[in-house]
């Protein structure tokens, strides 16, 4: 594996030094009084003479060849280094060479062979410390690296304006993690070494800040949690004074276990006088300095151009949200906005859905949402409406359906999460040096549009080695990284779930608390605590995740909190101070008065919570929640324009409401409340916006309603388009008969399932009718009268609703045909609604009775079955189980059931919730009234006393069960037989119910395949 360079990114990781060994060895190598150093050697830049050691590479001295001010490094000898954990002497040489650069070499004397040269060299206001290469023998193989009391740059308190200022990575929103404050003889002496992730030192004349590629590789202790990159320890000197020194922590060069090494060692210190205008030289000179030497996240420089983030989730095979119905919703949005940036994280892209087969990142796609073929065509598509993609991915857990599990991924004694199967934890050390966990993120980059550019880790805990060797890999092929938790994988982490999701986790786990890193960060990542001049990004979803469903809430949220943040993320901070914050560009925000202002120039920009903020491309936004008429100073780039012209933003893009005049450099906007506006400077080009083209990549056009019109269909009698309450559109049926038909795009020859999600008037009764015709061949047909059933599905924007899918099978028998798709209602007054049509490709399966499902080519959901109330409104535990195997079947682990009973796929209920796991609806099983029916199906059964078969009626809108039949432990295949006869008033169905059994016990689970249903004819 090629080194990276200094800039490349996170270093790879290291073998583990204990805290112990680490705080022990620096002890012993720090006397109490400092020593004086010898004469040594001098480098120089244009801005800086740094003054070096002549037999250790050890900085003595910076100073400031403009001003003269200086800040010292180390200043006593040095020699040892400390390897694999054990400290040992070292003698050198140094020399300057031709190019400036100050060379050294180590040679470890107590282990023959082994030597190390170093380097040090000065650029701009930048030292670099590096280990150029290290040789070992087959005696000694040299893992980390740690240099104690390195001091790569320190402070005393005899020098004026000595402070110091370090933090941690924590995620505590109650408290903060930056210890800031003057060095004094009264500081006291640290016992020991003290870590921190970020480390800025500073006198009244100079600051400095420290980089590092510093990698452990068993963090544990004090070294945990990227906690001592760094480490910094006050001592004091023989005259009474304290000194604080700051060098960086462990490097890997060989982890354990591994044959290849990792980045060479190096650290870097910038050096700067006042950097921010405010006459003053402190901690945030030395943060603006940092960023000049910071290790950047890939994609950091996109962060503030990302206004929206937002989850679409397939969960369970449900396919709530197939690719291209995601495609539509990313167009809606863009339109909405006026074209502002989106990060699209897909949930549940592979397999069945979210939580299901990691860690296949490549090689399985969710066939049900529209495989790899669709998948591509969303990011493609989706590019051009200025969004960009990732996916949750797991790095952390695998789940025993997945192609790559096997039994040396894993580690057996460690269980991982249990939903919809039991997973368990990754060797992620074998993974890594393995280059597995490499190789399946590079099939997934291969396979993939290069738009999907973005991997949300999930539930990624660990440190050090295992950590950075990922992010090494991910950055070589050009990824960029989120994650759950704003502490991990702090390097490359440019979004956060907790951190953005107001309701998600706890007070104590939230964004990173520090000033220190927002300061310098601020502009390149999403993992921040709320703050009342920042504010923060946040998600509220719409498309399943966690349930929410409200598009009027999610749109709500891009203005009122997303984009007055983002606007701010478009300028780096310069200085913090108590109420106010000062911008790059003239960008300053207050909360002096207890309310947020924020001004661009002279001019306000935000007040309170509306405001007129200029963006990029020459306009500017208005958002006022209460509407009415505001006056605003224009910023200056607008102030030589007589008129703004402003659009209302809409579903369909932006309306134009007139041409507002600019008088005296003020402006009047007059606002509907909660309404968005975007205004351009007269003469400007507004921005084009593409033609939707709703349904591309599918055969039907605006399968989702979404254009606000039914002009893409043929509508007949009272049909219409309507918003729902949580501002989806649907088409809806009034009084007296209605329908709308499509011609579909051209087909290939084959079976097609075509299906549209449909609810009737709840208590009445009306016949809708779902039908594909072609020519003069009879229309496939199928049809419901009521809506009797609950939608239970937490992911799918109906739950809580009556939607449930309708549909039927169709044949295309040669190429280029182009069927007609109708839906329409009879006669009557029951509203009828409608959404989401669909046309896949599927295979029928073997013709037994009149229902039979083998579970082989479902193409959304659970064959006949929709889910019940078991959990309510819930992500189901309940999904199509593929078979791996004999890690899939009965035995494996202690398994007690097989999770397929035939072909590659079953039904399978996993520890399910209690209540009706999932029943029939008319349109999936329609039981004649008076008629007397066989239901059979194969079936396992873990723990007896957990399940019952369930009979049931609907009528009106009371559902009854009518009869229930318990399943009895079955741990080989048996097959369930159940005779009944339909109710003569009303719908019959029938289910499965998890019992009310106390305490769900583990591998509760029941396994069912080849459903079958046989109509027995009318009972005698």
């Amino acid at each position: 594996m090629p080194n990276r360079s200094p800039r490349s990114g996170p270093a790879r990781t290291a073998t583990a030094l204990t805290a112990a060994t680490l705080l022990a060895g620096a002890l012993a190598l720090v006397p109490s009084t400092a020593v004086a150093a010898p004469p040594g050697l001098t480098i120089a830049s244009a801005e800086l003479e740094v003054a070096v050691g002549a037999d250790f590479p050890y900085v003595s001295r910076y100073t400031d060849r403009a001003s003269g001010a200086s800040m010292d490094g180390r200043i006593a000898e040095l020699g040892e280094i400390t390897l694999n954990g054990v400290a040992h002497p070292v003698t050198g040489s140094g020399q300057i060479g031709p190019d400036g650069v100050a060379r050294y070499r180590l040679d470890v004397t107590d282990l023959p062979g082994v030597s190390i040269a170093a380097s040090l060299r000065v650029e701009g206001r930048a030292t670099t410390f590096g280990i150029d290469e290290v040789t070992d023998t087959e005696a000694f193989r040299v893992g980390t690296i740690d240099i104690p009391g390195h001091d790569l740059v320190s402070v005393g308190s005899g020098q004026d304006g000595a402070a110091t200022a370090f933090t941690t990575l924590d995620p505590d929103k109650t408290r903060t993690a930056d210890v800031i404050g003057p060095v004094t003889p009264d500081t006291a002496a640290d016992p020991a070494p003290v870590g921190a992730s970020y480390g800025i030192v500073s006198t009244a004349g100079l600051a400095a800040a420290v980089e590092t590629n510093s990698v452990y590789d068993k963090p544990e202790g004090a070294t945990n949690g990227d906690d001592a990159r760094l480490w910094h320890r006050a001592r004091k000197e023989s005259d009474g004074s304290t000194r604080v020194g700051l060098w960086s922590g462990q490097w890997t060069h060989r982890a354990e276990g591994a044959s290849e090494t990792e980045e060479l060692p190096w650290a870097k210190v910038v050096v700067t006088p006042e950097a921010n205008g405010d006459g003053v030289v402190d901690w945030q000179d030395g943060a603006i300095a940092f960023r000049d030497i910071a290790i950047n996240a890939q994609g950091s420089d996109e962060v503030a151009d990302r206004v929206i983030t937002h989850i679409p989730f397939n969960f369970a095979s449900q396919a709530t949200h197939p690719f291209l119905r995601t495609l539509d919703d990313v167009k809606r949005i863009a339109l909405s906005t006026d074209g502002l940036g989106q990060m699209a994280v897909l949930k549940g892209y592979g397999s069945e859905g979210h939580d299901s087969a990691h860690p296949d990142y490549g090689g399985n796609y969710n066939e049900r949402a529209g495989g790899l073929s669709d998948l591509n065509t969303l990011l493609a598509e989706g590019e051009q409406w200025n969004a960009d993609f990732g996916v949750h991915v797991n790095a952390t857990e695998s789940y025993p359906e997945a192609k790559a599990f096997n039994e040396n991924l894993v580690d057996f004694e460690v269980d991982g999460w249990n939903w919809l199967d039991q997973s368990w934890e990754i060797d992620q050390r074998r993974d890594n040096i393995s280059g597995d966990l490499a190789e399946r993120f590079r099939q997934l980059r291969e396979e993939t549009h290069p738009n999907l550019d973005f991997l949300y880790i999930d539930v990624y805990r660990n440190h050090g080695y295992v950590a950075d060797h990922m992010l090494g890999e991910l950055r070589e092929q050009g990824w960029q990284v989120g994650t759950e938790w704003s502490d991990k994988l702090e390097r490359a982490n440019l979004w956060s779930h907790w951190a953005n999701d107001v309701d998600y986790g706890g007070e104590t786990n939230k964004g990173l608390n520090s000033q220190i890193v927002r300061f310098i960060r601020n502009d390149q990542r999403d993992t921040w605590n709320d703050h009342p001049i920042l504010g923060s990004s946040r998600i509220e979803e719409f498309e399943g995740w966690t349930g929410e469903t409200d598009w009027n809430v999610f749109y709500d949220n891009i203005w009122a909190n997303n984009l007055p943040a983002k606007f701010l993320q478009q300028h780096k901070i310069q200085r913090w101070g108590e109420h106010e914050i000062t911008f790059a560009g003239g960008v300053r925000g207050t909360d002096a008065d207890g309310r947020r202002e924020l001004f661009a120039g002279d001019a306000k920009v935000l007040d309170g919570d509306r405001y007129l903020l200029p963006w990029n491309d020459g306009k500017l936004y208005h958002y006022n929640p209460a509407g009415g008429a505001s006056e605003w100073t224009v910023p200056a780039e607008f102030a030589g324009a007589a008129n703004l012209t402003a659009y209302r933003l809409t579903d369909n893009g932006k309306q134009k409401v007139g041409d507002l005049p600019v008088r005296e450099g003020k402006i009047v906007v007059d606002a509907e409340p909660g309404v968005p506006y975007v205004l351009y400077a007269e003469g400007a080009s507004p921005r084009q916006e593409n033609e939707p083209q709703w349904g591309r990549g599918t055969s039907i056009v605006d399968p989702g309603f979404n254009a606000g019109g039914l002009s893409a269909w043929q509508p007949e009698g009272d049909a219409s388009i309507e918003r729902t309450d949580r501002g989806q559109q649907v088409a809806k049926f009034g009084a007296g008969p209605a329908s709308i038909e499509q011609r579909l795009g051209e087909l290939k020859a084959g079976t097609y399932s075509a299906s549209a999600w449909v609810e009737v008037e709840q208590g009445k009764q009306r016949r809708t009718e779902l039908s594909v015709r072609d020519g003069k061949n009879p229309a496939a047909l199928n049809h419901v009268y009521t809506s009797t059933a609950k939608n239970w599905v937490a992911a799918d924007d109906k739950h809580s609703t009556n939607f449930q899918r309708v549909r039927v099978l169709f044949d295309v028998t040669a190429d280029g045909a182009r069927p007609t798709l109708r839906i329409s209602a009879g006669d009557g007054d029951a509203a009828v609604r409608l959404d989401d049509v669909r046309v896949v490709p599927t295979k029928r399966p073997a013709t037994q009775g009149i229902v039979f499902e083998d579970f082989e080519n479902v193409d959304q959901g659970w064959g006949p079955f929709v889910k019940g109330d078991a959990g309510e409104v819930t992500d189901p535990r309940t999904h199509l189980a593929e078979a791996n195997g004999e890690y899939t079947q009965r035995g494996f682990r202690g398994k007690l059931v097989d999770d397929t009973l035939a072909g590659d796929w079953s039904l399978k209920s996993h520890e399910e919730n209690n209540g009706l796991v999932y029943r029939t609806v008319p349109q999936t099983v329609r039981f004649e009234p008076g008629h007397r029916y066989r239901v059979e199906f194969d079936h396992q059964n873990g723990i007896a006393g957990q399940y019952a078969w369930i009979t049931g009626n609907d009528k009106g809108t009371a559902s009854t069960e009518l009869r229930a039949t318990p399943l009895p432990e079955q741990r080989g295949t048996a097959r369930f037989t159940e005779e009944f006869t339909a109710a003569a008033d009303g719908e019959s169905w029938v289910g499965l119910r998890k019992l009310d059994a106390g305490e769900i016990p583990l591998q509760s689970d029941l396994i069912m395949d080849n459903f079958t249903v046989v109509d027995l004819g009318p009972a005698s």
